[in-house]
C-alpha cells in the first residue's frame, strides 16, 4: 500500500441553506456512496496521491478518479499538483472539514449580474518584453518596442496592445459582489498571437490569472492579417495585424471553460472572489510556455468585435 504523502489539512467549513440547491444536490450525490465516504475518512487524516488512494481502497485508478469527481464538485476535496515531484502527479487533500445546513426559514435570493467594461489600456500593472506597442485611433503611440510607452497617460486611449512576453494586469472593483454567493465569473476579450507584420499560422500560449491564480491557457493559432477587421484601425498598415478571435472564459463551481469547453477543474471557491474589494485579471505569456508567440489585445473600435474586455459576474442577492 502506498503511504500518504503528507498531512496538509486546512480546516475549512461551509454553511448552506435550502436556497443553495445546486450545492446541496452535489453534496448529496457526493455522500451517496460508501466508497466516497471511505475516501473522506482517509483524507480526514492525510493527503494521498490518486494512485495511493486507489491502492488504499483496492480500486483501479479510473474508478478512483470517477469517485473523486463527485467529491471535488461538492468542494469536499481539492486536487492539487504535487510540489515535490515533476510531471502530472496530483495530490488529493481534504477540502471542507465541516458542513452545516441551516433548515430555518431560508431567505429567498434573486439572481443578479455585475457587468464591467475594461478598456485595454487601463491596466494597473504590467511587465512586458519587446517587440511591443500601443496603438490608438491616430496610430502608433510614440514608438515601437519601448516598454516605457506602456507607462504614459496616453495608454488609456489604446485600441490595440501588443507584446512578445510578460503580462498586463487589470483591476476590477468587487464591491458589488463581495460577500455574495457567486454563481459564475466570465470575461471575454478579442486577441491573437503577435509576430512581425502578421502570420495566420503563428502559435502562442496565452495564459489568464485571476487573483494571482492561474486559471487556464489558450493556444492562439495565429496573428491574423489576411483581411481587414470589421472595425479597421485608421491609418493602420495593411500588412500588419488586423483582427483576433473573441474568447470567452467562464469559471463556475464545476470548472473552467473556454468558449464553453471544459479546460480545467479549477473552480470558483479557489479564486476567493467574494473575499476582497478588488479582483485582478492578468493576461500574459509565461516564460515556460511551449509557444512564446506574443499577444495582441483588441479594444473597442478595432478588430472584429466592438468591445473592450468585458467582465460578467453572476451572483445571488436578497
Amino acid at each position: 500500500m502506498k503511504k500518504p504523502l503528507y498531512n496538509c489539512h486546512m480546516e475549512t467549513s461551509a454553511t448552506y441553506d435550502l436556497n443553495d440547491e445546486l450545492q446541496l444536490d452535489r453534496l448529496a450525490a457526493a455522500l451517496n456512496s460508501t466508497v466516497r465516504r471511505k475516501m473522506l475518512r482517509l483524507l480526514g487524516e492525510n493527503s494521498y496521491s490518486v494512485l495511493g488512494l486507489a491502492e488504499a481502497l483496492n480500486l483501479s485508478v479510473s474508478t478512483t478518479a470517477f469517485h473523486l469527481k463527485f467529491l471535488k464538485e461538492a468542494n469536499l476535496i481539492k486536487v492539487l499538483p504535487n510540489p515535490n515531484k515533476k510531471g502530472n502527479e496530483k495530490i488529493v487533500t481534504q477540502g471542507l472539514a465541516n458542513v452545516q445546513i441551516d433548515f430555518r426559514s431560508p431567505l429567498q435570493y434573486k439572481n443578479a449580474e455585475f457587468i464591467y467594461n475594461i478598456p485595454i489600456g487601463s491596466y494597473t500593472s504590467f511587465d512586458i518584453k519587446p517587440p511591443c506597442g500601443l496603438v490608438n485611433e491616430q496610430g502608433m503611440l510614440y514608438m515601437h518596442d519601448n516598454p516605457n510607452v506602456f507607462s504614459t497617460p496616453e495608454r488609456f486611449s489604446a485600441i490595440l496592445l501588443s507584446f512578445s512576453k510578460g503580462y498586463v494586469e487589470y483591476t476590477i472593483p468587487a464591491f458589488e459582489y463581495k460577500n455574495k454567493t457567486i454563481s459564475s465569473f466570465t470575461f471575454s476579450v478579442e486577441l491573437c498571437s503577435e509576430c512581425p507584420n502578421y502570420n495566420n499560422v503563428w502559435k502562442s500560449d496565452i495564459t489568464f490569472w485571476i487573483n494571482g491564480k492561474e486559471v487556464c491557457t489558450y493556444r492562439s493559432p495565429g496573428d491574423y492579417g489576411d483581411r481587414r477587421g470589421r472595425f479597421p484601425i485608421p491609418h493602420w498598415p495593411a500588412n500588419s495585424t488586423q483582427y483576433g478571435m473573441l474568447k470567452k472564459i467562464r469559471i463556475d463551481d464545476m470548472g473552467t471553460y473556454i468558449d464553453e469547453t471544459l479546460v480545467s477543474m479549477l473552480t470558483l471557491p479557489e479564486l476567493e472572489l467574494n473575499s476582497h474589494d478588488l479582483t485582478t485579471l492578468r493576461i500574459g505569456i509565461k516564460d515556460s510556455a511551449r509557444y512564446i508567440g506574443g499577444i495582441n489585445l483588441f479594444g473597442k473600435n478595432s478588430g472584429d468585435t466592438e468591445q473592450d474586455i468585458i467582465v460578467q459576474v453572476s451572483y445571488k442577492t436578497q
